[in-house]
């Protein structure tokens, strides 16, 4: 059986003439949000702008679903989508503004074409419900909005102008501070990838090439990627690993030096001796009489990626 199609209603706007906002405010508002028809989504002309004082729900914008509370904040593109619905019987306190972004950002802000755009395209791009706890800043500016709206004291308009530009600044910083977001999370699922790949096979004769293919990326881009996030090079952590394993076998098992330099992946002797005595400061046989030769030396490295897991 086919999956029923959600329905969507465009519900349009005129703006005062003027204005670069239209509230809609008081106790019309304050309702239960949803009854009657929970599942339509609607669009609007204007950026929509919903600020929540109480009542419990859900927010959807497209695909995906905010659970709501007082407090909270909707910021929604133009033609994107979206719905509120109240906790089944439960009354909510939201007021809305409605704002012409692209005319405020084009006639006020004074930008060139091309910040201009770019600024739009950000502002555009997606919608999204933030708290007040997390993001006070922006709250704050849109409490203000709707209180200049309200009261309409004098030099009103221009006061709004001043809170707008300030909410477009706010609005560029959320959508910068998600990508950088995004990035570190993509390089950290990298970077995971990599350790993952050399806590298997540091004992064989390990590449950079290897190490790179397993995570995905070019042997450049991983190079890059690596050094940012872990502060060493691909192969002085190949080598930490190594020396980390030896150490261990040292103070576990009764082997000679050599068949403990193999088993962690050197080739010869020579190689083993010069990058345990950079790495610990000690020879292999030195660090074998100290105390506390049996724990690794990892531990003693500020490794950043590392730390970022506990996080």
């Amino acid at each position: 059986m086919a999956k029923k199609k959600r329905r969507i209603e465009y519900r349009y706007y005129d703006m005062p003439s003027g204005s670069y906002i239209l509230p809609l405010l008081g106790k019309g508002w304050e309702q239960e949000y949803g009854v009657g028809i929970r599942e339509m989504l609607h669009f609007h002309n204007y950026l929509e702008i919903g600020y929540c004082y109480n009542g419990d729900g859900e927010l959807i914008i497209e695909d995906r679903v905010y659970q709501y509370h007082g407090s909270m904040f909707s910021v929604i593109p133009a033609n994107i989508p979206h719905t509120t619905n109240s906790k089944p019987g439960h009354i909510c306190k939201w007021e809305f503004l409605f704002i012409d972004m692209e005319g405020f950002i084009k006639n006020e802000m004074h930008l060139d074409a091309i910040r201009e755009g770019a600024v739009l395209s950000v502002i555009n791009r997606r919608g999204t419900l933030k708290s007040e706890q997390n993001h006070g800043v922006m709250s704050r500016l849109i409490l203000n909005i709707i209180r200049e709206c309200r009261e309409q004291s004098i030099y009103y308009t221009e006061s709004i102008k001043g809170y707008l530009y300030a909410l477009v600044i706010e609005m560029m910083r959320l959508a910068d501070e998600r990508e950088k977001s995004l990035h570190t999370q993509r390089v950290s699922a990298y970077i995971k990838s990599a350790l993952d790949y050399i806590q298997v096979h540091y004992m064989e004769s390990l590449r950079v090439e290897d190490i790179a293919m397993a995570s995905g990326l070019s042997e450049s881009h991983f190079r890059r990627i690596f050094e940012e996030a872990m502060n060493m090079k691909p192969l002085d952590y190949v080598n930490l690993v190594r020396v980390d394993r030896a150490c261990i076998m040292m103070a576990k098992e009764d082997l000679s030096m050599e068949e403990i330099s193999f088993r962690v992946g050197y080739q010869t002797q020579s190689t083993f001796n010069r990058n345990f005595k950079r790495l610990t400061g000690y020879s292999p046989h030195q660090w074998k009489r100290k105390e506390n030769s049996h724990e690794g030396i990892l531990k003693n490295y500020q490794i950043s990626a590392l730390k970022g897991w506990e996080a």
